[in-house]
């Protein structure tokens, strides 16, 4: 990857919508859902199975490598799928994807990562952008919606406390648009990709031992392609105005909801020159580029 490579907001959504009408054969383009700013959130379908498995990025606004990542996989997915190749000499793009398809949403929250890039001007309601303007996070360190909210804690699980009046669950749209998406596809699996570590956290429920031994085989799969540390998912707390608070992620949602496989896949975060840069994100790209595939093959055996 070179800097050039680095995309905003409205190259994200266009190389999607692109790579749709490339390879419309088995491709599809979607906008799941609008942001606050009303920016439309897309996903894109590849392959023809009637199970899927999700890949979700760009929930953190601070996040400028997973997003990146994903579109690079999905062109690399789509060119595979449409010669026939094998990717790593092993994996069958087109009979993997004919069987299980995969849909990517890699940025789900696009408010947040314009205002990483841009500042809080690039925020069109002005009533939003005031009151961003008032808090004390530096816009290169604002990781949350243009309403000021943490999507990725977010969601209506077991774990959600409501601190105050008037904070719920669910109640953003980037929230609701991936909820909904959840509920509407028959799905086998959740790979969430984020940036801080080299980590694979797998997430455990309350189905009974068959179910987690399960989750645990697939995520053994997933820790030997990456070679990334396992852990298992502790959730946690967080100390606010005097009160014990614990969150509701999306993996924690689709385990309890969907009741299938969640990972949470955590890349190299992003610091140093550029040239370093585009040296782990070359380097992590190779590790996890693989990873839905080696999902889709190991659930198949």
């Amino acid at each position: 990857m070179t800097k050039t490579d680095t995309l905003n907001y409205e190259k994200v959504y266009f190389t999607l919508w692109e790579t749709a009408q490339r390879y419309s054969s088995f491709c599809q383009f979607r906008v799941i859902g609008n942001s606050h700013d009303d920016r439309m959130i897309p996903m894109l379908e590849l392959g023809s199975g009637q199970d899927a498995v999700f890949c979700l990025a760009g929930l953190d606004g601070t996040d400028a490598v997973t997003p990146q990542l994903l579109v690079n996989m999905a062109r690399e997915y789509c060119q595979a799928y449409e010669c026939g190749w094998q990717l790593d000499n092993f994996y069958e793009v087109r009979k993997l994807l004919d069987r299980v398809r995969i849909c990517l949403i890699p940025l789900l929250n696009p408010d947040g990562y314009e205002i990483c890039r841009g500042g809080f001007t690039v925020i069109r309601n002005p009533i939003y952008r005031q009151m961003l303007r008032m808090q004390s996070i530096p816009y290169q360190e604002f990781a949350y919606n243009a309403r000021g909210m943490d999507i990725r804690q977010n969601f209506p699980t077991a774990y959600y406390t409501r601190q105050w009046a008037g904070q719920e669950p669910a109640s953003e749209n980037e929230t609701k648009a991936l909820i909904r998406i959840f509920q509407e596809y028959k799905s086998c699996g959740l790979l969430s990709f984020t940036r801080n570590g080299k980590k694979i956290i797998y997430y455990r429920n309350s189905q009974g031992y068959s179910s987690n031994q399960k989750t645990y085989r697939l995520a053994r799969h997933l820790q030997k392609r990456s070679d990334y540390h396992l852990e298992k998912y502790q959730p946690q707390e967080t100390q606010e105005r005097g009160k014990r608070r614990v969150m509701g992620t999306p993996e924690q949602f689709y385990m309890q909801i969907v009741k299938q496989p969640a990972f949470l896949i955590e890349t190299p975060g992003q610091s140093g020159e550029q040239e370093d840069m585009e040296k782990i994100w070359k380097k992590a790209y190779e590790e996890i580029y693989l990873l839905p595939l080696e999902y889709i093959f190991s659930i198949e055996e």
